[in-house]
């Protein structure tokens, strides 16, 4: 097994959309929608969007920075190359640990929905280990959680074509739902639209915005995108644009369907109202709750998946960066996979799992993400100003400096709107970076970032291109 093997180019287009639309998919449609309407009404529409446009202001941004280094790590790698190790190190672990922790809230979410559909046939057992008695939820988050580790360590190109699978057989089944709902919806329900005030809406898309973490993790993948510079812009601004719609277009079917009051506390909504519509089209509002359930049990699949996939390469590229053990760096002879990086993740993802309360955490994720976020507008700030390292993308997107300008102050911005946990947590995170590199990274790294050198403080080194030739039509 090799160390310093390149990673293939194996994912097409159609890959990498559904990387992006398959992670953000899961909890903005399964899980959020009582809770949001809650907090701000039929206005939740409206916060979705917000969201929405905040995460496509940065997709933007991250369309050129990975056209310019299509590389395994994504926005780690690109902060990294423009700011330095220490901003490196703050947004590999914020991205590594996030993923991580959301990747367990998803499995978990897996075998809460396998416990429902198993219910059907028998009453599943409590286990304990030591200390601990695992849930139903628990035990099926475990075996999902070892299926997918399993399938990442394997395959790549493997991992991609179940992505597929998962996320057309979804939006297939959404579809249904949406068609139905179009039908039965009563739009005269979301009046008064703000009934919580306008000042609501903002607080509302802090709630949501868990769901647009997703679309980033398409670049994390860069280094095994084919043709990255028509690919790698396509997937991210297509998947943001893609779930922003859906996400606005199944609130306001909700909210026309029931009245918000009845779903407040509800982490189902969705499947509930599917009961609604599915027994008044068919008589069988059994069906209609079932089909959602299959349905949640395959966006939580798909969101645990793509996450798995994502994390273990930001964690192979800051071992690749010497940031953490080098040893991380090491790619498997047979399954070219990054495998002792999915290993390592593998196992804090399933120890989350075992500990089992991981909501607060995948939560706290949302500000480390928009930390990252907000860094990574600045970065490609950073390049365009030095001209750093040969900085040369194919693709350049519209409206700079205004569109980066926008994405970094929105990012920061929004971290306001959270819950006071969930900011300590995430500085508490940002503050373990930091201390992480001060320890151990900063005398086994040299900073060659744009910055450094604009600075004077290194000499130029030319950024590392791979952009593929485009191929032939």
């Amino acid at each position: 097994m090799g160390v310093q093997s390149e990673l293939e180019r194996t994912l097409g287009f159609t890959e990498a959309l559904m990387i992006g639309v398959g992670t953000m998919i899961g909890a903005g449609i399964f899980v959020l929608p009582g809770p949001a309407a809650g907090v701000a009404g039929p206005a939740i529409a409206l916060s979705f969007v917000i969201g929405g446009l905040i995460a496509l202001l940065t997709a933007l941004s991250a369309s050129e920075l990975a056209t310019a280094m299509p590389r395994a790590g994504g926005s780690y790698h690109f902060i990294n190359k423009g700011l330095g190790p220490l901003y490196g190190s703050i947004a590999g672990f914020g991205n590594w640990l996030g993923l991580a922790f959301a990747s367990a809230f998803y499995v978990i979410g897996f075998g809460s929905y396998l416990g429902l559909l198993v219910a059907f046939f028998f009453t599943p057992p409590t286990l304990t280990v030591g200390p601990l008695a695992l849930s139903e939820a628990q035990l099926g988050g475990l075996l999902g959680g070892a299926i997918f580790i399993g399938v990442n360590y394997l395959s790549t190109e493997e991992t991609g074509r179940i992505q597929n699978v998962i996320v057309f057989g979804l939006l297939g089944i959404l579809a249904v739902f949406t068609v139905l709902g179009a039908f039965s919806a009563d739009l005269s329900t979301l009046t008064p639209f703000t009934p919580e005030g306008t000042g609501a809406i903002l607080p509302g898309t802090a709630l949501v915005f868990v769901s647009y973490l997703g679309f980033v993790k398409i670049t994390t993948v860069a280094g095994e995108i084919k043709e990255p510079s028509r690919n790698l812009p396509r997937a991210l601004v297509g998947s943001v644009l893609l779930v922003t719609v859906l996400y606005a277009i199944v609130m306001i079917i909700v909210l026309g369907v029931v009245d918000r009051g009845d779903i407040a506390e509800s982490e189902t909504a969705v499947a509930d109202v599917a009961g609604i519509l599915f027994g008044e089209f068919f008589g069988s509002a059994l069906v209609g709750i079932g089909l959602l359930t299959f349905a949640g049990l395959l966006a939580t699949a798909s969101s645990a998946n793509a996450s798995i996939l994502a994390a273990s390469r930001i964690n192979y590229a800051m071992g690749r960066d010497r940031i953490v053990s080098p040893k991380l760096n090491a790619i498997h002879d047979k399954h070219k996979t990054p495998y002792r990086a999915i290993l390592l993740t593998g196992g804090f993802i399933l120890l989350f799992v075992l500990i089992g309360d991981v909501a607060v955490l995948a939560k706290a994720a949302s500000v480390l993400h928009l930390v990252v976020y907000g860094l990574l507008n600045v970065t490609l700030i950073v390049f365009r100003e030095t001209e750093g390292l040969g900085y040369n993308p194919p693709y350049r997107i519209p409206l700079y400096p205004w569109v980066p300008i926008a994405g970094a102050l929105s990012s920061f911005g929004l971290i306001a709107f959270m819950d006071t946990i969930e900011i300590l947590l995430g500085f508490a995170f940002v503050a373990v970076s930091v201390v992480w590199f001060v320890v151990y990274a900063r005398s086994r790294t040299v900073d060659r970032s744009a910055l450094a050198v604009h600075r004077g403080l290194h000499e130029s080194e030319d950024i590392e291109v791979e952009v593929e030739p485009e191929a032939d039509t």
